[in-house]
C-alpha cells in the first residue's frame, strides 16, 4: 500500500502534533497522504479531499487518528467505499485503535511493505416498522443497536422474537443488540460477554431487567432478530451506534439481521484482541510473593 487517507479526532488531545508525526512520517517512507478536508492543518503541499472522495482519489487504506468512537464514526462516513481501516489511537486505550503513538512510523512501514492481515467486521441492518403502517431505515451499526426508555424515569416492556419464535417479555430500561465488536462497550457495561472480533455470533443484553434471571443471550449472527415495543410511559429511544436516535411507541417493531456488508478492519503483526482486553480490563493472575 502506498496511498491512505487520514480521519482525525480533534477533540483529542495533541491531535494536530499527532498529525504532523504522521505527515513527516508519511513523506519519509515514501507514501502518499490524504486528510480529510476538514483538518486544520496547515503545509502548503498537503493532499485535502472529502471523505467521500478517498476511493475516487485512489486511497487504499485509511488512518484513523483518534480512539473507538472515531472508528465508529469512520465506518459510517466511509459506507461503501470498502476501505480497510486502521486505528491509529490518541485517546485512552481503544480495542478498535490498536497502534499506540510510539509504533505510529514503524504501522506505516509495516503498511507500505503489505505486512497485515484484514479483518472483517460484522455490520447489522436495522428497519422499524411503524405499527404496520410503514418501514423506517437506519444506518448499519457496527458496535450496537440499543432500545432504551429514554426521558422516561420508569421501566418498558419490550418483546423480543428470534427467527419469528417469541424468547420473552422484558421489563426493564432497555435492550442492547451487540456484534463481537460492540460486545466491549455498552453491551459489557451492563453485564455481556466480551465476543472475540471474529466470532459468528451477536450478543442480546438487557439493560436493568426486573426480573433477576434474565442474562445476556448470545445467538448466531445469522439470527433474524425483532424486538417490539409493548409499553411505555413516554417515547422509547432507538440509537445505532450511539447516535441516530429515532423515537419508539407502542407497536412499533425493530428489526435487526446481520448485513451482506463488513467493515474491513486492518490487523498488523503481533495484533492480538486479548493483549488490548488484558490491558483495558486489568486481567492478570494473582501476584506471588515469595
Amino acid at each position: 500500500m502506498k496511498t491512505f487517507g487520514l480521519i482525525l479526532n480533534l477533540e483529542k488531545p495533541n491531535a494536530l502534533r499527532a498529525v504532523s508525526d504522521i505527515v513527516t512520517y508519511a513523506r519519509e517512507l515514501g507514501l502518499t497522504l490524504w486528510l480529510e478536508e476538514s483538518i486544520p492543518f496547515q503545509q502548503e503541499d498537503v493532499r485535502r479531499c472529502p471523505t467521500s472522495a478517498f476511493a475516487e482519489k485512489g486511497v487504499e487504506a485509511v488512518v484513523v487518528l483518534g480512539g473507538d468512537g472515531t472508528m465508529l464514526s469512520a465506518s459510517h462516513a466511509l459506507a461503501g467505499q470498502g476501505l480497510p481501516l486502521v486505528g491509529f489511537n490518541i485517546g485512552s486505550l481503544g480495542y478498535l485503535t490498536s497502534v499506540e503513538e510510539a509504533s505510529f512510523r514503524d504501522a506505516l512501514e509495516q503498511l507500505r511493505e503489505d505486512r497485515f492481515q484484514i479483518g472483517r467486521r460484522t455490520l447489522l441492518d436495522v428497519c422499524v416498522e411503524r405499527q404496520g403502517f410503514h418501514e423506517e431505515r437506519l444506518p448499519e451499526a457496527l458496535n450496537d443497536v440499543v432500545i432504551s426508555r429514554g426521558i422516561s424515569g420508569t421501566a418498558i416492556e419490550l418483546d423480543l422474537m428470534l427467527d419469528d419464535q417469541t424468547v420473552s417479555r422484558f421489563l426493564c430500561d432497555g435492550i442492547i443488540v451487540a456484534t463481537p465488536t460492540g460486545s466491549t462497550a455498552y453491551s459489557l457495561a451492563a453485564g455481556g460477554p466480551i465476543l472475540l472480533p471474529d466470532a459468528e455470533a451477536l450478543v442480546i443484553s438487557p439493560i436493568c431487567p426486573h426480573t433477576l434471571t434474565s442474562r445476556p443471550l448470545v445467538v448466531r449472527d445469522g439470527t433474524r432478530i425483532a424486538i417490539r415495543a409493548v409499553a411505555c410511559n413516554e417515547p422509547m429511544l432507538l440509537s445505532v451506534d450511539g447516535a441516530g436516535d429515532a423515537s419508539l411507541v407502542p407497536g412499533d417493531n425493530v428489526q435487526i439481521a446481520k448485513s451482506v456488508r463488513t467493515v474491513p478492519v486492518i490487523n498488523l503483526p503481533g495484533y492480538n484482541p486479548c493483549d488490548v482486553m488484558r490491558r483495558k480490563l486489568g486481567w492478570g493472575g494473582r501476584s506471588h510473593r515469595k
